[in-house]
């Protein structure tokens, strides 16, 4: 039988960087168990000025840079399978292969949504790993300028949103200098939906809200409402461009070398810190609207062109300062916590889910909408301890995590040398 990756072929950066996403999505993954509309700035689990500031600051600093992370190093593997596997087997089995391990990280991501959690990712990422399938022997600057293109298709639709919506400004000021006893209804159509959207508003604290999954078969059948993927929506729409611009961007970074060796840039930390410090600033613009001015709408078109890939931008220079600083400083630790978390990703994942639908869901401790932003924090640092004890006694009798077992086997079994 074809065997997979063993341990001393893994490239040490990059299990480190899958600890470090892993271990930092759970800083938005939570707010999704936790309150019925997590990514409101005003509606739930806010009691003071302590729990918007903690919003900000999550946001300001996690919110889609762990997503990105994984994303680019997803990018990465697929070229580090890809290469690999050609060296253990000929023609068409090296596809068949990887074909086999998509379809299988598609069903678990499926069995993950419906049975588990209807936020899963791992299915639109199977679904983007097949539409990498034409880029695997593109020259790289060929695939610079798929990337350019397909981010232009994005900044196309910023562009395009941000003019639809000054155009919904001016009808709406127009209808404002209408005498009110002689409006139109679609005049006060426009100023009543205007002011719902921009308008600064307050939590309701004695809105009574129910456990969406009082029950775990109340909340299978709520995840079976909520997705669409037997409808045939095999990936997230809104996500599949970027989700495909951050892992080509994964594919060309690998190719350079760095994540081997961080020195095959000549200014690896001039760009490094450079990206870090723009990508802060934008995305210390956008979440600082987004949390404390989201009764403002933003109307200036450069605004919403800086705003098309925050979190991609700050994502990849998290990746970037991650390599250098594990090359660098944490190399040669022989307790590489982080790097263990890393080996057994998709374990992970799933278990992070797991524990908080026991933490918030009805047949767990019910603590649904019942916490503030500020104490989920607690509850991220239990989870981490648990994962990473969890990770470091399971990695010590067995090579690999559970369910990437179970991954490997599948993908595998039936095939040859």
């Amino acid at each position: 039988m074809t065997q997979p990756t063993k341990i001393n072929e893994r490239i040490g950066s990059l299990d480190f960087l899958r600890g470090v996403a892993i271990l930092g999505i759970l800083f938005i993954n939570i707010e999704s168990f936790a309150y019925p509309n997590p990514w409101s700035s005003w509606q739930y689990g806010y009691d003071s000025s302590i729990d918007h500031n903690t919003r900000f600051w999550v946001y300001f600093l996690t919110q889609g840079k762990f997503y990105t992370m994984f994303a680019l190093l997803f990018g990465v593997g697929f070229v580090i399978f890809m290469e690999r596997i050609q060296e253990k087997v000929k023609g068409l089995k090296a596809l068949d292969l990887y074909a086999r391990r998509l379809l299988w990280l598609f069903v678990f991501g499926v069995l993950h949504a419906y049975l588990i959690w209807d936020g899963d990712i791992l299915y639109h990422y199977a679904i983007c790993g097949f539409l990498l399938f034409p880029f695997r022997a593109v020259q790289s600057k060929y695939l610079i300028l798929i990337v350019a293109f397909l981010s232009s298709l994005l900044f196309i639709k910023s562009y395009e949103n941000i003019e639809n919506r000054k155009d919904t400004f001016a009808s709406y000021q127009k209808a404002l200098k209408v005498p009110e006893n002689q409006r139109t209804e679609d005049e006060t159509k426009r100023i009543n939906s205007w002011e719902k959207r921009y308008s600064i508003k307050s939590s309701n604290t004695t809105e009574v809200i129910e456990n969406p999954k009082p029950t775990y078969w109340e909340g299978v059948k709520s995840s079976y409402t909520k997705l669409k993927v037997h409808k045939g929506a095999f990936y997230h729409q809104s996500l599949i461009l970027s989700t495909l611009i951050v892992m080509s961007i994964g594919m060309l970074l690998y190719r350079t070398g760095i994540f081997s060796d961080y020195r095959s840039w000549n200014y690896y930390w001039i760009i490094t810190i450079s990206l870090v410090i723009v990508g802060l600033l934008i995305n210390y613009l956008r979440y600082f609207y987004w949390t404390y001015k989201d009764h403002e709408p933003v109307l200036q078109v450069w605004k919403a062109l800086l705003f098309t890939f925050p979190k991609e931008l700050l994502g990849i220079a998290y990746v970037l300062l991650f390599n250098g600083i594990y090359q660098v400083f944490l190399k040669n630790i022989n307790i590489k916590v982080l790097s263990k978390i890393g080996r057994t990703a998709l374990s992970n994942y799933i278990f992070q889910s797991i524990i908080l639908g026991l933490i918030f869901y009805g047949y767990g401790f019910g603590l649904f909408n019942q916490l503030f932003r500020f104490e989920l924090l607690g509850f991220v640092v239990i989870i981490w301890i648990i994962q990473i004890l969890l990770s470091m006694l399971w990695l010590r009798y067995h090579k690999q995590g559970p369910l990437e077992f179970i991954w490997r086997k599948l993908t595998y079994k039936s095939f040859n040398n």
